[in-house]
């Protein structure tokens, strides 16, 4: 089973809840947490910008950046960042990750203002945004969601096939039809496994 990590880097204090996998730790500068999301998979050239920057760092350091975004919530600027690597990514590595990108983020300073930067492991939804994600991955339970419909759905769920010949997502669905998403089309997709209790 895989969890989502979180850690969360505040100004003052530091409080363990271990109940809730959630860590706080002392830290001055902008707040940083890692957070659980769903991918999309146009960028804006900002997030191009900001992970050209970060993904040397976090390549250098044995991982994979999965998806990065930023996002304006709730009246505050959020970039997010997922990253992995073969066996999972655990909380102490998250948080030391989190750090060493921190300070990269605060020697270039590509976003004006404050900002929350929250890093995270993909969790058992991992978001697929890239076409090697899909052949890494095929065998595997996904939902993809696409920008237009094709045959008149937006999402489909089923099992991953791949990529076919002309980069098409193939997704097989309960019934053993397959069918090809134009990679462009897809506004998201996620691993999404069944859950038995």
């Amino acid at each position: 089973m895989a969890w989502n990590l979180k850690f969360r880097l505040y100004t003052k204090g530091f409080r363990c809840y271990p109940f809730a996998l959630r860590f706080e730790a002392l830290r001055s500068g902008p707040f940083a947490h890692f957070f659980r999301f769903g991918a999309a998979m146009q960028k804006s050239p900002k997030e191009i910008e900001i992970q050209e920057l970060l993904a040397p760092v976090v390549e250098d350091a044995g991982y994979e950046v999965v998806d990065l975004r930023l996002r304006t919530e709730a009246g505050r600027l959020v970039l997010r960042l997922l990253v992995d690597r073969p066996g999972g990514i655990t909380l102490d590595e998250c948080a030391r990750l989190s750090r060493e990108l921190s300070a990269h983020m605060d020697v270039a300073d590509p976003i004006r203002g404050a900002y929350v930067l929250e890093v995270s492991s993909p969790g058992i939804r991992r978001p697929l945004t890239r076409p090697e994600h899909f052949e890494r991955f095929a065998g595997e339970r996904v939902v993809v969601r696409t920008t237009e419909a094709l045959g008149g759905r937006k999402t489909f769920r089923g099992i991953n096939r791949g990529l076919g010949e002309d980069q098409t997502v193939l997704v097989e669905d309960g019934s053993g039809a397959t069918t090809r998403i134009p990679f462009a089309s897809i506004r998201e997709a996620n691993l999404d496994p069944e859950i038995r209790f």
